[in-house]
């Protein structure tokens, strides 16, 4: 008997456990564990990790992808993920139509350069700058502590500036962020830092 017929008997269940055990154990323990790899090879059950969707729920323009005030053109009323774009008007301010609005040819056509490029987001996806004031003990590894926090939380930073006075420090950072559990995070890392005794987010 051939492998390939041992395997089809074995699937369509005419060669029992016990029988194929038997069979095992008067061959050569090579093929017996090629058997038994081979099996567990089959019954691995592949693992598929859940991503979660993006949501589309912030309205951005430009190349710069900028943050406007903006209204919905009742000609078409466009929502969160519809393809859009920016028209400038004359009383109403910015407002957004659909890209297969009833009025979109007319609208680029003879008035162009009212026009601003728009697109929808992820609102968490977004990012942006914070500035944190610190104050503290000063010591001499105090800014390789406050820079190694920061990169083990995967922080972007921008900016530091720290400045020591007879013992004591003062002066800010500023990061990058997607959230404010993020920034929350970000807070309580950095007053664990050895030194810092006070860490609040500057507001401009």
């Amino acid at each position: 008997k051939t492998s390939l017929e041992l395997f089809v008997k074995i699937g369509n269940g005419e060669i029992e456990n016990a029988q194929l055990k038997e069979f095992a154990n008067n061959r050569s323990n090579s093929f017996y564990n090629f058997f038994k790899s081979t099996l567990r090879k089959k019954s691995a059950i592949p693992t598929y990790v859940k991503e979660e969707p993006l949501k589309y729920d912030l309205l951005v323009f430009g190349k710069d992808e900028e943050k406007l005030n903006y209204k919905s053109a009742k000609c078409c009323t466009p929502i969160p993920g519809d393809k859009v774009f920016g028209f400038i008007t004359i009383n109403e301010g910015l407002k957004i139509h659909k890209l297969d609005c009833p009025n979109t040819v007319a609208l680029q056509a003879n008035y162009s350069y009212r026009i601003l490029q728009a697109k929808w987001v992820d609102s968490s996806q977004q990012t942006h700058k914070v500035s944190i004031r610190l104050k503290g003990v000063d010591n001499r590894g105090l800014v390789s502590d406050v820079t190694k926090t920061l990169n083990d939380l995967n922080v972007n930073l921008h900016g530091i500036n720290l400045s020591g006075d007879e013992g004591f420090f003062e002066g800010k950072i500023i990061i990058e962020i997607n959230n404010k559990d993020q920034l929350k995070t970000i807070i309580m890392a950095l007053k664990k830092v050895d030194g810092v005794v006070k860490v609040v987010r500057e507001h401009k």
